[in-house]
């Protein structure tokens, strides 16, 4: 990893930490800019993968799968950024969606780090189950019982952990490949 990505990593993760803090300051309110949030991830990453497409990917085997993902995510980011009464239920399931699909990636990626013995499986196995108990309060509070200032506790405390995870990954050291 090269200063300059070291330098964005740990920009990001302040972003998160800070955005986090906003939000438990904001307390009730937090839910509007959880949906800010959202709304603006899920369109950039959108944006980004129908650039992504027309620039790379349609070159590429497979690549129509990329213009179709980033269309879903623009047309999720925008329908997002257009609620405008309290979205709970909505908020619930997108962390819901979000965080159990990662949780079981990250698990199943630390498995597989621990079959070929890998040093880091363990942080990977933490991650997943972290993820995956991020998801079931987000059913708690989001779906069961419409808590919507417990729910952005939920996604601020999310937040920081990813903040916290980024600065951990940026200031890790990387291994370097030299051939001679």
């Amino acid at each position: 990893m090269s200063a300059a990505q070291r330098v964005q990593k740990v920009l990001a993760a302040l972003g998160y930490i800070g955005a986090a803090v906003l939000m438990l300051w904001l307390g009730e309110d937090g839910y509007e800019l959880v949906l800010l949030m959202l709304g603006l991830s899920l369109t950039a990453q959108g944006i980004r993968s129908i650039v992504f497409y027309f620039n790379m990917a349609r070159h590429m085997v497979d690549g129509r799968s990329i213009l179709y993902k980033g269309v879903i995510l623009l047309d999720f980011g925008i329908f997002t950024l257009s609620i405008t009464q309290r979205a709970g239920v909505l908020i619930a399931l997108y962390l819901l969606g979000i965080n159990a699909f990662t949780g079981v990636v990250d698990i199943m990626r630390a498995l597989e780090a621990r079959r070929f013995q890998a040093g880091s499986w363990r942080l990977n196995l933490a991650e997943g189950i972290l993820n995956i108990g991020f998801a079931v309060l987000a059913v708690a509070f989001g779906l069961i019982r419409r808590d919507m200032q417990h729910l952005t506790w939920v996604y601020a405390s999310g937040l920081i952990y990813t903040g916290i995870l980024g600065l951990i990954s940026a200031f890790r050291k990387t291994a370097i490949v030299y051939i001679q």
